[in-house]
């Protein structure tokens, strides 16, 4: 007990002891002057220098033209930003977010008087309502946080007396529906300043209506809409009442099971992801300038019955083994370009059938934690089945380890290759471009390249990507996988690999144009 009271009394002391310090230094002249602390000494020298004190006589530390320019040389070289212009200053302060301007207005008196004009022609207003830097919150103080950010938020829009509002943007996981009205007058606000990009980000345990979305915004440009509730009634009337949408966003919104979209003139994207309920997707012909549909996080249609006349490109993220091509057949026969984001493990159950992609000329495949044995056979199928494919692109997104631990440069100089000569029973004779992007090095990339080079016997261009060199120097993106001495080997083991395979496929393809960047 006792030595607990003495620690607490120690530092209390201690406390007491900086404030009464604190408050020394904050009325001497030095401060005053807005000299930092660790100038003070200086000055304190420079102003007594060539001066003699006699006993009992007080020296007078009186101005000196030297020191004072020295000082304030040292104190604005520390802020050069604040001598710029007052329009430049108040054009990078729109250029904030709206929490990083107002962390601004606190440096100074001028930077205040900033944000207090700048905030009035703001263009873009986005509120992020989080934890900030303190996860482990206790309910109680999260609540008053919540309560004090509520009331900050109304601040800021009393402040903004521009008649437009071009982006409004809310991100928000800890409100709840007790602040639904909150969200409705700061959104109303929104809707009177004709913004035409919105962003709402709330948690769906909120199960916030999107009913005044739909009936109030008659200029939006691009909605994102993530963890709202939405009905297919409420998607009629947002693409009724919001005739300028270009690109739509819908994320995390359980409760929708059928997205039908009738009327859509100026729709181009649509994207689509984590709504685990929706089955059905219907488009009409009528939303004639679409051109690219993107669906990720696990949405598994039963039915997909679109009538785009000028849709393109499709981007489908496989992220179970449950997918299946089956609901896309009519769809698939109909665009231009595909991409498909796959984890590598799944890709053999992913494309047990596929479908025929009978137009489709442009085929990108991004894989993610790739094996050291990739399943080339899935890729020939995949080729094989777009009878015209002329450009073929393939990335691994993220590596199992770090590319020095598997690198493919002795392989290759052991490794022989042979001329590749036309074939017609190889099915790939029509692929004309092949691309590998964020190549590092690794033995089984170069295994998959040479590979399927062999099937690509009229190939014509090849583009090698090579991984940027800050990605293999960060040991974030390795963790335990990354060792120190890899700094350094990003030329030999990546670039110099680059080069050897290069020398490699032209005595494949002796005419083929390889181009390393």
């Amino acid at each position: 007990m006792w030595p607990s009271r003495i620690n607490a009394w120690y530092m209390a002391s201690k406390i007491y002891r900086n404030k009464y310090m604190a408050s020394k230094i904050h009325r001497n002249k030095y401060t005053a002057l807005k000299i930092p602390p660790s100038k003070c000494m200086l000055w304190r020298r420079l102003m007594s220098k060539g001066k003699t004190r006699k006993k009992g006589q007080i020296l007078s530390a009186g101005p000196n033209k030297y020191v004072l320019d020295r000082l304030k040389e040292e104190v604005d070289e520390e802020d050069m930003i604040s001598k710029l212009p007052w329009e430049i200053l108040v054009s990078i302060m729109c250029l904030l977010s709206t929490d990083e301007a107002a962390r601004m207005s606190v440096l100074s008196r001028r930077w205040r008087k900033i944000w207090n004009t700048s905030i009035r022609i703001m263009p873009r207003l986005n509120f992020f309502l989080d934890r900030g830097w303190f996860p482990d919150i206790r309910p109680r103080d999260l609540e008053k946080k919540m309560r004090k950010r509520i009331i900050e938020v109304h601040q800021v829009l009393k402040l903004h007396k521009a008649h437009t509002l071009y982006e409004f943007s809310l991100i928000t996981f800890e409100l709840t529906s007790r602040d639904s009205h909150h969200i409705n007058a700061w959104l109303n606000f929104a809707a009177e300043k004709h913004v035409k990009e919105l962003r709402l980000k709330l948690t769906s345990l909120m199960l916030y209506d999107a009913s005044f979305i739909a009936d109030n915004f008659h200029f939006l440009r691009v909605l994102y809409l993530e963890g709202i509730y939405i009905t297919e009634d409420i998607v009629h009337r947002l693409f009724s009442n919001s005739p300028f949408l270009e690109r739509f966003f819908l994320l995390n919104s359980d409760k929708l099971h059928r997205l039908s979209i009738v009327s859509a003139p100026n729709l181009k994207y649509l994207y689509i992801e984590r709504c685990r309920g929706l089955q059905h997707l219907q488009i009409s012909s009528s939303v004639e300038n679409l051109g690219t549909i993107e669906i990720n996080g696990g949405v598994n249609f039963e039915s997909v019955n679109v009538s785009a006349p000028n849709l393109s490109h499709i981007i489908l993220g496989i992220q179970s083994q449950v997918f299946k091509f089956d609901a896309y057949v009519t769809l698939l026969n109909q665009i231009k370009r595909l991409t498909i984001d796959v984890y590598a493990d799944m890709i053999s159950a992913a494309f047990r059938q596929i479908p025929e992609f009978s137009k489709l000329a442009h085929l990108e495949l991004i894989m993610d934690n790739c094996s050291k044995i990739t399943p080339i056979r899935c890729l020939l199928d995949i080729l094989r089945a777009a009878p015209i494919l002329k450009t073929f692109s393939f990335q691994d997104n993220k590596l199992s380890g770090h590319p020095a631990k598997d690198n493919a440069l002795e392989w290759l100089h052991v490794h022989i290759p042979k001329k590749v000569e036309l074939d017609q029973n190889h099915a790939c004779d029509y692929l004309k471009v092949v691309k590998f992007d964020n190549f590092a090095g690794c033995k089984y990339e170069v295994e998959v390249l040479l590979h399927l080079l062999e099937y690509a016997v009229s190939v014509e261009k090849i583009f090698i990507g090579l991984m940027d060199s800050s990605t293999w120097r960060d040991p974030e993106e390795w963790g335990h996988d990354y060792e120190d001495k890899f700094d350094n080997q990003y030329e030999e083991l990546c670039i110099e690999c680059a080069q050897q395979l290069k020398t490699q496929i032209l005595q494949m393809h002796p005419n083929v144009d390889v181009i390393i960047a």
